[in-house]
């Protein structure tokens, strides 16, 4: 069995799940959010334009949780949104620490060629969260792809939060311009949140550079972006 068809299979056994029982003991939590540019994986699928988003999530008692992602994007000139369902299972330790494991389906409304399936495993702290993404099909393109990544939260005042994040995209096969944009990507952010209650301002810097884009694979310029969010947390 091909990780593909396992990450497939993850996603149609969550509805077969016992969640019956588990709903009894669950926990509901979402939010809504405006940011002036969507980017993943340093990568702006707003094109440079205002994205509304909206989570919501289901934590249940034993472990296991799902949740749906909505963000409006711009591919290829075309306006639309991206729709991500996701499931796991989280597991809380002694220390203090929870490991978890899920799989996800993402879908382009204006692009279903960009679909694509992930399974992934982390690790998270009270201030630090990582995990390792693994795509069969990265963008619906014909290249596998890692996609590691390390965030932090860190209270530096009661009205200020650091948040930084790092990540590293590595494709393992194909060069399919543009389903699979670089060859090895970085990107960062570095920002503060300012809490007000159930709602949060957020202003960051983001930064990426790519080690070669498309067949010839030429080393490309960083980019950089200012992005201004403001979250509503229910």
């Amino acid at each position: 069995m091909t990780l593909r068809t396992a990450a497939l299979a993850c996603l149609a056994l969550l509805p077969l799940l016992p969640w019956r029982s588990a709903m009894a003991q669950a926990d509901f939590s979402g939010s809504v959010a405006l940011q002036s540019d969507y980017r993943y994986r340093g990568q702006s699928l707003g094109d440079g334009r205002p994205s509304p988003q909206l989570t919501l999530n289901l934590d249940s008692a034993s472990g296991w949780y799902g949740g749906v992602f909505a963000a409006g994007t711009s591919i290829a000139d075309q306006r639309g949104a991206k729709l991500q369902a996701y499931g796991g299972y989280a597991l809380r330790l002694r220390s203090g620490w929870s490991v978890e494991a899920g799989c996800s389906r993402a879908t382009y409304t204006q692009l279903h060629s960009a679909d694509y399936n992930e399974c992934y495993a982390g690790a998270s702290g009270e201030r630090l969260t990582t995990r390792l993404y693994y795509a069969p099909r990265y963008f619906g393109g014909a290249a596998r792809a890692l996609y590691g990544e390390v965030n932090v939260f860190y209270p530096i005042h009661p009205s200020v939060n650091l948040v930084a994040h790092a990540g590293l995209l590595r494709t393992l096969r194909g060069r399919d311009w543009p389903a699979t944009p670089a060859s090895t990507r970085y990107d960062l952010k570095l920002g503060a949140s300012l809490p007000f209650g159930n709602w949060s301002v957020q202003l960051a810097r983001e930064y990426t550079r790519d080690d070669g884009i498309g067949y010839a694979y030429v080393p490309q310029r960083p980019s950089q972006a200012w992005v201004l969010s403001t979250t509503y947390a229910f």
